[in-house]
């Protein structure tokens, strides 16, 4: 872990006394303590709105016996399921650029097929709606929307 110079100590002493100063299950805790569990959102460069922010969204609705070892575990517990959720996608290849991409299709006559097979159970399904006189009482024919889509063909 690198050594924190007087500067960093000194900004992050000066925020966490807005911080402490405005929320106030905090404001028995010393000030040294304070910062020094408030430094993973000091570090990441948060200034006092967006640390009081944080505290305030975790909806206390009691006060801390000790609020200093609330915070730190709470902000430990934080940062692991980050972690968790980060070494998640990567063992399962997730690929945010890929996924927020163009939808493409790998194998249109599987989705054809499938597309087929739904408005085929939409027709049988408003069939027997029909029998049992629960017909559609909107404008919207599901089935001619799903016909028009298969017709217009699914692009590869």
């Amino acid at each position: 872990m690198a050594r924190r110079t007087a500067r960093q100590v000194q900004r992050g002493i000066w925020i966490t006394r807005q911080v402490r100063a405005r929320v106030n299950w905090t404001q028995g805790v010393r000030l040294r303590r304070l910062e020094y569990v408030l430094r993973p959102l000091l570090d990441a460069g948060l200034d006092a709105d967006t640390i009081a922010a944080e505290l305030h969204s975790w909806m206390l609705t009691w006060r801390p016996a000790r609020p200093a070892e609330y915070i730190r575990a709470l902000l430990a517990q934080q940062a692991t399921s980050e972690h968790v959720v980060t070494m998640t996608d990567i063992a399962e290849g997730w690929d945010e650029q890929e996924a927020s991409g163009a939808l493409g299709v790998s194998r249109p006559d599987l989705v054809l097929d499938v597309m087929e097979g739904l408005a085929a159970g939409m027709a049988a399904y408003s069939a027997h709606q029909a029998e049992q006189g629960l017909d559609d009482l909107t404008d919207v024919d599901a089935a001619a929307d799903m016909a028009a889509f298969l017709a217009a063909g699914v692009p590869a």
